[in-house]
């Protein structure tokens, strides 16, 4: 095999590797961005429909009823694809994945309290508005957002940019050589 027959194999290698690249920003995950204004979030993932984080392959339940659903977001929000007792939009507006069972909003019994118990107690009141607890705010819980962050596991893609450069730069050695 001369020079540049496996310069020309490299080359062909170097576009397979690197096609995944090019498409890591599928339409689907684009209309989901827009759908739901969540670009820049931990959904802003193929984990949103897909078993793997690099997209592709085995979809989850979500991914299944929107698929099945002729691509129609809005038709399967009212739906629990990963029966966790939360609808899919539930699950989107807390930033949690619609298709995985064990990432599903916090309700107020998990959210940790501050104060570990809420003490108000009604003896104790302000001198000058006895209608108030003195300690008002206490104990009052908020869900902020998901503690579980699994889309942050997610691959980069720079290790296919590394080996197409890498297939580059030994395309252009043997084309320089023979």
């Amino acid at each position: 095999m001369n020079n540049n027959s496996i310069a020309a194999v490299l080359l062909v290698i170097i576009i397979l590797l690197g096609s995944p690249i090019v498409t890591a920003r599928p339409a689907y995950l684009e209309a989901y961005n827009q759908q739901y204004d969540i670009e820049d979030t931990k959904l802003d993932a193929c984990l949103n429909c897909h078993i793997s984080s690099n997209g592709g392959g085995p979809r989850n339940p979500y991914g299944m009823a929107y698929g099945g659903s002729d691509r129609d977001f809005a038709s399967i929000e009212s739906l629990d694809s990963d029966g966790d007792g939360f609808t899919n939009l539930e699950e989107i507006n807390a930033l949690t994945f619609p298709g995985d069972p064990a990432d599903y909003p916090q309700t107020a019994s998990e959210v940790p309290s501050e104060t570990g118990v809420n003490e108000t107690d009604p003896t104790d009141r302000d001198t000058e508005n006895t209608s108030a607890p003195v300690n008002e705010g206490q104990g009052q819980e908020t869900t902020e957002g998901p503690v579980n962050d699994s889309a942050s596991e997610q691959q980069s893609p720079g290790f296919g940019i590394i080996l197409a450069i890498a297939g580059i730069l030994s395309a252009i050695h043997f084309k320089r050589k023979g």
